[in-house]
């Protein structure tokens, strides 16, 4: 992540590795674990807050002055960026909260079917659109502080351990920029950033450390982008 300097984005969005034993391949995530792809990189538990510091900083250098960024977390580490995000140089604006369709082992305990998404901008002016194309405003309130969007499955294609709903991505782009933006992804693992974001007219720049990643992300776009050039992916 550090290596990346002056991307000049608008906005970014990066969900880190959870910081947790994980590979993906777990049997109660009802997939043929054959087709997840090797090389993920999960970070060990000690090693947690100095990679979210890390992740803040790029976020800085790599924004635009009047740059955001928004972090995806689950519930295991998500206080440890509340904390981090008070002391980093950028300002925490507020946290939403995206429900969606999973619940591993839901029959035997309570499960946490929640990920919380912080707000922050370099300085003091930002880009927030009250309105966007999708169902949470066109039939409903336009409020982001809470959004239900199921996940989306594709069976027997190369899978990355995690990866973003295309909708949830698609909204957090139409309210948080505008189109011909400059969308910056540090952790891109299957690359549905860029993908999402090629499609709603904004430019692409993504990383990775797994150039495994690249498969998933070929893969995916074929099934969800509309356009034949893709974006920029870099590792």
């Amino acid at each position: 992540m550090a290596d990346w300097d002056d991307v000049g984005a608008d906005l970014i969005i990066t969900d880190p590795p959870f910081g947790i034993e994980f590979d993906g391949k777990q049997e109660n995530y009802n997939r043929d674990s054959s087709n997840v792809v090797e090389g993920y990189i999960e970070w060990e538990e000690d090693e947690y807050k100095n990679k979210i510091n890390t992740l803040l900083q790029t976020a800085s250098q790599n924004l635009k002055d009047d740059g955001q960024c928004l972090i995806f977390s689950g519930w295991n580490n998500s206080h440890l960026i509340h904390e981090l995000c008070f002391k980093s140089s950028m300002n925490l604006r507020g946290k939403m909260y995206w429900e969606y369709n999973f619940a591993p082992y839901c029959k035997n305990r309570p499960a946490h079917n929640v990920y919380e998404i912080f707000w922050l901008t370099k300085g003091e002016e930002w880009t927030y659109n009250n309105d966007c194309s999708y169902e949470h405003c066109t039939k409903g309130e336009s409020n982001l502080s809470s959004m239900e969007i199921n996940r989306d499955y594709h069976k027997n294609i190369p899978k990355y351990p995690t990866r973003l709903p295309s909708e949830v991505i698609g909204v957090l782009l139409e309210h948080y920029s505008e189109e011909g933006d400059t969308i910056f992804d540090p952790l891109a693992g299957s690359g549905m950033v860029g993908i999402v974001s090629d499609d709603k007219n904004r430019d692409a720049v993504l990383g990775d450390l797994n150039k495994e990643a690249i498969d998933v992300y070929n893969e995916i776009r074929d099934k969800y982008s509309t356009k034949e050039n893709g974006s920029v992916f870099d590792y």
